[in-house]
């Protein structure tokens, strides 16, 4: 080996250790909002902490998903696996997707519901997220916006069709023989209580 390609491997070497560390530092963090979580419970500092920090051990996850194949969990502890990654071109926004939309996946990103479909397939694919973190952004999405979904399966471009305003109570997400995809969350945005009946809801169509 000359001394060029020791230069280079030491630093390909110095720069994987760093990447490394810097992982194990956010999964320490992680652990430990975790642990103060018992009485963070209300705090929005806590749980947008949380939330943000999730999504870049869920983006590295990801990232060896697609380099092997195989699920990868975020951290260790974690019941789920990511799924997708979310692009919103006109709002400059990326969201990585978690398998199984549970109140506890939804706490660290966008969630699939399990018994909907996967982008590429001819079933809807219903994706949710809480509009106070991962879906703040969704009400600045319009009519026409192109919405891109990367899976394992490949890079599918999506087209918002209609976007809606519907009482959870009354009117439940159908689950369509075709390919788009649903996203949703709460509403109204910035709502002073959470829990409430709306659901803000912005549908796709495969391009």
């Amino acid at each position: 080996m000359n001394y060029s390609n020791s230069q280079t491997f030491a630093f390909g070497a110095k720069a994987a250790h760093r990447k490394s560390g810097k992982k194990t530092w956010f999964k320490i963090i992680l652990a430990t909002l975790f642990a103060v979580g018992s009485w963070q419970v209300g705090s929005s500092v806590y749980l947008l902490a949380k939330a943000q920090l999730a999504q870049y051990l869920i983006a590295d996850a990801w990232q060896q998903t697609l380099k092997d194949g195989q699920r990868h969990k975020p951290w260790s502890w974690a019941d789920t696996h990511p799924v997708a990654k979310l692009s919103f071109p006109s709002v400059a926004e990326i969201s990585y997707v978690l398998e199984g939309a549970s109140g506890r996946n939804m706490a660290f990103g966008p969630a699939r519901t399990i018994k909907s479909g996967m982008p590429g397939d001819s079933i809807s694919t219903i994706i949710s997220a809480h509009n106070d973190s991962h879906f703040d952004f969704l009400g600045q999405v319009k009519l026409g916006d192109a919405i891109e979904v990367e899976t394992l399966k490949g890079t599918f471009i999506y087209q918002v069709n209609n976007i809606q305003v519907v009482d959870s109570s009354k009117q439940q997400i159908t689950i369509n023989q075709n390919d788009e995809l649903i996203l949703t969350t709460c509403y109204p945005f910035n709502a002073l209580q959470t829990g409430g009946k709306l659901r803000y809801q912005v549908t796709s169509i495969r391009q």
